[in-house]
């Protein structure tokens, strides 16, 4: 087990995998040793450093929280590990070197590695990303629980007398097999969420640009397919050009033009409702879905961002660097439109340009 860590956590350094790869990493180095320890010394040994056995124990449980925890997305707790691990282990301490009390023990370990899994149990039971695979993971670590829990209280009923080991010891060698395996399993989760991550990642950065973080027009013509093709449904293309950019972009840089492209990419996304989305689709020109709209609503957005930017230069370097921007907007009912509306709104942003710049226009043409 703890050469699976190793070879985990090296991997997990080497090629930057996830944080909670690398967490549940250090978990199995640390179950790894503890089994180990418990394999390889005397019982009156194991008796006199019980206690830190316990807390070695109680810290492989936290990592593999924390792991959890972190997957998930959910603030961990440090304080309440620590406080969790010092309470076990001297409870093991107590009811080993002071009053000799295995059915102790056994609840102490079995509340004690609960505790530690469930330390934020409301936040643990609320939080949802989404994801299948974290589903089943939330679920799979409850399940966890629940057999350590069970285990805990099956053999405190079955305790007789000191050697109950030796009377039940194929249960308990059943047990502490099913943990084991439950720690491969959840590696087998862990590595999948980490895959998981990885395509997501491609994904995001084969459709986004990695300037502004809009969609690239690949990711464009992606998004465009899963529009509700209900005819009844108006939708509205705003394309959007910054205008004199070249000149600007001459004038202040290229390290400026990002950072202008960048400006322009907050306003859009600070004037558009959540159902809508803009893309950058080409050096300065961006394109805007507005969803289920009329025309005065289009019109409305489309304004409040040519005043917006006309109203909020960009501040660099003590300069004040003012931009304009021109609209073009058309409509259309079906994904299979928006070609002529993306053509039809082109065509006004060059009306736009030619009746002075920094306006909205709306195409004259109906797309059909």
């Amino acid at each position: 087990m703890s050469s699976l860590g190793i070879i985990t956590l090296s991997i997990s350094y080497y090629k930057g995998l996830p944080n909670y790869l690398r967490s549940y990493a250090y978990a199995l180095i640390l179950i790894g040793v503890t089994i180990l320890l418990n394999t390889v010394l005397s019982a009156s040994v194991l008796v006199e450093i019980s206690s830190f056995i316990a807390a070695l124990y109680f810290l492989s449980c936290t990592f593999h929280s924390k792991a959890i925890y972190e997957r998930l997305k959910i603030d961990y707790a440090w304080p309440n590990y620590i406080y969790l691990i010092a309470l076990g282990a001297f409870g093991i301490y107590y009811f080993t070197q002071v009053t000799a009390d295995q059915t102790a023990r056994l609840l102490i370990i079995g509340s004690i590695t609960a505790a530690i899994y469930l330390h934020r149990p409301i936040a643990f039971i609320r939080t949802s990303t989404g994801l299948r695979i974290d589903s089943y993971l939330k679920i799979f670590t409850l399940a966890t629980v629940f057999i350590i829990m069970g285990r805990a209280l099956l053999f405190s009923v079955l305790l007789k007398d000191q050697g109950f080991v030796a009377h039940y010891e194929p249960a308990w060698a059943f047990t502490q097999l099913l943990l084991l395996l439950i720690d491969l399993i959840f590696l087998g989760l862990f590595i999948g969420c980490a895959i998981l991550d990885l395509v997501r990642k491609l994904q995001r950065e084969r459709h986004h640009d990695p300037l502004t973080g809009l969609l690239n027009r690949r990711g464009f013509e992606a998004y465009i397919q899963k529009i509700d093709p209900n005819p009844a449904l108006q939708h509205a293309v705003l394309m959007a050009d910054l205008d004199h950019f070249k000149a600007v972009n001459d004038r202040y840089g290229h390290q400026v033009g990002d950072l202008i492209l960048q400006h322009i990419s907050q306003i859009f996304k600070a004037n558009i409702r959540s159902k809508d989305q803009v893309s950058r689709i080409g050096g300065e020109e961006f394109l805007l879905v507005l969803h289920d709209i009329q025309k005065d609503a289009a019109f409305k957005i489309a304004e409040r961002i040519r005043l917006q930017l006309k109203e909020t230069p960009l501040h660099h370097e003590q300069q004040h660097i003012y931009l304009t921007i021109s609209i073009g907007v058309s409509f259309f009912n079906h994904p299979n439109q928006i070609k002529e509306a993306t053509l039809a709104a082109d065509h006004a942003i060059y009306q736009a340009k030619q009746m002075g710049r920094n306006q909205v226009q709306f195409a004259q043409e109906k797309i059909a």
